[in-house]
């Protein structure tokens, strides 16, 4: 998994490239490390926010570790940019969002998994732990950053209660997402114009895997397996999750969030661990009855 993580500063952050990286940690996990102090301080001596993100868990193909880097970099550095613009946490963590998703070598938004009928739906999840609100989209098509909309429903719901004393909602799926997005003005993208080439490439290979499992035994030939799995290796399509990350802005308010899409080959309409409460990610800050603040963003590798 690649990582960034970073404090805000005066000057440009620097938190990928330059940084002298540590030993690689097992299973293909790698990780880029800011220049310490991690969490920066202005002037004056005040702490003035932190950032961190991370590209997803799973295997990342070494020929694309200089992209993995730089969208980590980048993302970070779009949330830096807001916190130094004085924005809370909860739209800093979208910023970054929003950077990783629009990638095409992540699985979130654009270039994501296909599903089973060669489609793109993805989950997405926000929370803010100032207030403890929580937004979310599941099976989502046609909408290039899920996270904006999962954002919008936790603002949304911030608002109070709608018409008729209607409880606003804060987890949407499919066609109701999709709809509901496009409603509050968070423009819509065709499904194929999210799939890259990476990711149909992936998606016929898988296909046609599945199409030969079909037609043998289950005790198939244990060689070819180890073949067909050291050339999958070799080509870089193993399987990659849940991007996300955790800020903390100059208040001390924390937020975190993630965004994915899902299992290649899911069954259409499969909502994954990304969207759940709870699951994905978990943000809650400092409280009287709680004396540290917490901000979790989680990826499975399956």
């Amino acid at each position: 998994m690649w990582r960034c993580a970073g404090g805000v500063m005066e000057t440009p952050l620097n938190c990928a490239e330059e940084q002298q990286l540590p030993p690689p940690l097992p299973d293909s996990w790698s990780t880029v490390t800011p220049q310490e102090p991690t969490t920066d301080r202005n002037d004056k001596g005040n702490a003035v926010g932190f950032v961190l993100v991370h590209a997803g868990a799973g295997y990342h193909s070494e020929s694309k570790a200089k992209e993995y880097k730089h969208v980590c970099k980048r993302a970070c550095q779009r949330a830096v940019d807001r916190l130094k613009a004085g924005a809370l946490a909860v739209d800093a963590v979208t910023a970054a969002l929003v950077e990783l998703e629009n990638s095409p070598f992540t699985n979130a938004g654009m270039g994501s998994n296909l599903n089973l009928s060669g489609e793109i739906e993805c989950d997405a999840s926000i929370m803010d732990g100032k207030s403890l609100h929580y937004g979310a989209v599941g099976a989502v098509s046609g909408i290039n950053n899920p996270v904006l909309v999962a954002n919008r429903l936790l603002s949304e719901a911030q608002k109070g209660k709608l018409s008729a004393g209607r409880i606003p909602p804060c987890f949407l799926v499919g066609r109701g997402a999709h709809d509901w997005a496009v409603s509050h003005g968070i423009p819509p993208c065709p499904s194929e114009k999210m799939a890259t080439k990476f990711s149909l490439s992936a998606y016929k290979r898988n296909k046609h895997k599945m199409e030969l499992a079909e037609k043998v035994e289950t005790g198939f030939n244990h060689h070819s397996k180890k073949r067909r799995q050291a050339s999958e290796t070799e080509n870089g399509s193993g399987l990659l999750d849940t991007v996300g990350a955790i800020v903390v802005d100059r208040e001390g308010n924390v937020a975190a969030a993630v965004s994915s899409g899902g299992l290649a080959m899911k069954h259409p309409g499969r909502v994954g661990q990304a969207a759940h409460h709870g699951c994905g990610c978990w943000a809650e800050n400092t409280s009287t009855l709680n004396p540290y603040s917490t901000a979790v963003s989680t990826s499975d590798s399956h």
